[in-house]
C-alpha cells in the first residue's frame, strides 16, 4: 500500500463511517453507495495532495478538487459534489469545521432530460438475450439477470439484492422492497424468467450459505458487493453477440429500453411508473422523448393545424 492509501485509509475511517451511519439514519440506505463512492474519490485526492488533517481545510482545497472530477459525466460530478457539500455541512455541524465549506463545492447545472435516455429496440434486446452462452453456469446467471432486467426494467440493485424469499412461486409473484426508494414493489412472476432463475438454482449456482439468489462463481463464493451494478453481464452479451453500441450505461439501458416500448405498446405513464418504481410519473414521462412513433401517430398533420 502505498503513502498515499495509507494517509486515505486514516483519515477515511476516522470520519466517514460516523458520517455514513448518519445518512443510513436520516437518509435511508438507498444513498449509501453513493456516498462511499463520492467520498473515496475525495479522500483519496486529499491523501495524493498530502491533505493529513481535516481541520484545516480550506475553500481553496475544496474548489482545487472538482477539476479532478472532469472525466466524469456531469450527473456524476453532480452526485459526488452533492455527496461532499453534504459530508463538509455534517463536518460543521459537528465541531470539526470551524467553518461550513460546503458553498465551496462547485456543483455543474444539470438540464433534466435535456437528453433522452438510450435505448434498444424489441429485436436487439432479444438478440442480446441468445447471445448469452447459456450452457455455462456463468450464463446460466448472467441470462437470468438480463431477463430480469429486460422484462421487468428492475434496477442492478434490486438484482443484486433478490433473495430466495423474494420469489413468491406457489404466487407466481416476485415481491421485494426497492432499495433506492424503500418502496414494496410486486410483479407477475412469468413463465420464462421463473425458467431461468430456476435452471440457474438448479444447475448453476454454486453452494453458497448467501441468501441472495445471484452470487459469485470465483472465491470467495458469496452474494455481490454493494458497489457491484452488474454490467459485466451486458457487456458479455453486447461481446457475444457483436452489438455496435456506443455507450451502454450498464443494465439500465434495459431498464430504458422496458420502458421505451411499453410506453410505444401503449401502456399508461403512471402503470410504468409503478412497473419501474419510480417516485413519480414525472420521472417515467422522460421517456416519452424517446417514443417519436408514437408522438408522430398522434401528430395533426400541416392540413389540420390550419383548418
Amino acid at each position: 500500500m502505498s503513502e498515499s492509501q495509507v494517509g486515505r485509509a486514516d483519515l477515511y475511517d476516522d470520519y466517514v463511517p460516523a458520517f455514513l451511519d448518519f445518512i443510513r439514519h436520516h437518509r435511508g440506505r438507498r444513498t449509501t453507495h453513493q456516498v462511499e463512492n463520492g467520498l473515496d474519490k475525495f479522500f483519496r485526492w486529499l491523501a495524493d495532495s498530502q491533505v493529513s488533517d481535516l481541520q484545516s481545510l480550506t475553500a481553496k482545497q475544496i474548489r482545487n478538487f472538482m477539476p479532478s472530477l472532469e472525466g466524469y459525466r456531469p450527473a456524476t460530478i453532480a452526485a459526488h459534489a452533492s455527496t461532499l457539500r453534504t459530508f463538509l455541512s455534517y463536518l460543521h455541524f459537528k465541531g470539526i469545521l470551524k467553518i461550513d465549506l460546503s458553498g465551496a463545492v462547485d456543483r455543474p447545472r444539470l438540464y433534466r432530460w435535456s437528453e433522452p435516455p438510450h435505448v434498444l429496440d424489441a429485436e436487439t434486446v432479444e438478440h442480446l438475450l441468445k447471445s448469452v452462452d447459456r450452457s455455462t453456469p456463468r450464463g446460466k446467471r448472467d441470462f437470468a439477470i438480463l431477463l430480469l432486467a429486460a422484462r421487468y426494467g428492475l434496477r442492478a440493485s434490486d438484482i443484486r439484492c433478490l433473495r430466495f424469499e423474494n420469489i413468491r412461486w406457489r404466487e407466481d409473484r416476485i415481491v421485494l422492497t426497492q432499495s433506492k426508494t424503500q418502496r414494496q414493489l410486486e410483479l407477475p412472476l412469468r413463465a420464462e424468467v421463473a425458467s431461468a432463475i430456476i435452471d440457474y438454482l438448479r444447475n448453476g449456482r454454486p453452494a453458497c450459505e448467501a441468501r441472495e439468489i445471484f452470487v459469485r462463481h470465483i472465491e470467495p463464493v458469496q452474494a455481490f458487493c454493494q458497489r457491484n451494478n452488474l454490467s459485466f453481464t451486458i457487456k458479455r452479451a453486447i461481446k457475444a453477440g457483436r452489438v455496435d453500441i456506443s455507450t451502454h450505461r450498464g443494465l439500465q439501458l434495459l431498464r430504458h429500453s422496458i420502458a421505451t416500448q411499453m410506453l410505444a405498446s401503449g401502456v399508461a405513464l403512471d402503470t410504468i411508473s409503478d412497473v419501474l418504481g419510480h417516485g413519480s410519473v414525472e420521472v417515467t414521462r422522460r421517456y416519452t422523448q424517446v417514443d417519436l412513433a408514437g408522438l408522430l401517430s398522434v401528430a395533426l398533420s400541416e392540413s389540420e393545424v390550419r383548418a
